[in-house]
């Protein structure tokens, strides 16, 4: 905006309009000049502070990507958090069943040894009960086996005394058969002594063994 020309800077000569000359003075005749200046100045204060705030606003999209971005980040994070905490619970639960299995073992093994402990001292009782009946038995084949020669024993002496007593009743026989059939009648005839003729072998077998017993 041009200023007007003062009244001096007017060409000689000039004749002002009437309108002019009626007009009344001004009182600063600078104050246009130093108007357009400010002016001016006003205006390159406003193109300075659209380009600042064309830069705020570009620092504010900016600011508003990273804001985004950060809270892309975070719904991330608490996912990710989130996720964690899960594997935590599933590791504490883990460990408390790792935690059950290992006192179970140590059960076990306790079970384990007491077990093979008494499987040991009843696998000595069995040898040592064995050896008893081993030597037992030995005992009683011996025994057996004395029985046995004593019955044997036995059963040749009887034999032996059933051939005395066949000769000692033949003997007799022969005896009574030598003396006088008539007798006189104060003495009663003798007697001659009786033997059994059914001796049974087996029921003398049988008391020798009762008696070897």
């Amino acid at each position: 905006m041009n200023p007007e020309p003062s009244p001096s800077e007017q060409p000689a000569g000039s004749v002002a309009p009437e309108a002019a000359s009626s007009a009344p003075k001004l009182v600063n005749p600078n104050l246009t000049g130093s108007l357009a200046a400010d002016h001016a100045a006003l205006k390159n204060d406003l193109v300075q502070a659209q380009e600042l705030a064309a830069d705020f606003q570009r620092q504010l999209a900016g600011k508003s990507n990273e804001h985004a971005q950060l809270k892309q980040i975070l719904e991330k994070t608490e996912k990710d958090l989130a996720h964690f905490q899960a594997g935590i619970e599933e590791l504490r639960a883990e460990r408390h069943r790792l935690a059950n299995e290992a006192m179970r073992a140590i059960a076990f093994q306790a079970k384990l040894t007491q077990v093979t402990s008494e499987r040991d001292r009843l696998r000595i009782d069995l040898e040592v009960v064995r050896h008893a009946l081993a030597v037992k038995g030995e005992e009683l084949e011996g025994k057996l086996r004395d029985r046995d020669r004593r019955i044997a024993e036995l059963v040749v002496e009887m034999v032996g005394l059933r051939q005395a007593l066949e000769e000692a009743r033949g003997a007799n026989g022969a005896a009574f058969s030598a003396q006088p059939k008539l007798q006189p009648a104060t003495q009663k005839p003798a007697q001659p002594e009786v033997l059994p003729d059914d001796i049974d072998e087996e029921a003398i077998v049988e008391i020798v063994r009762a008696i070897a017993r």
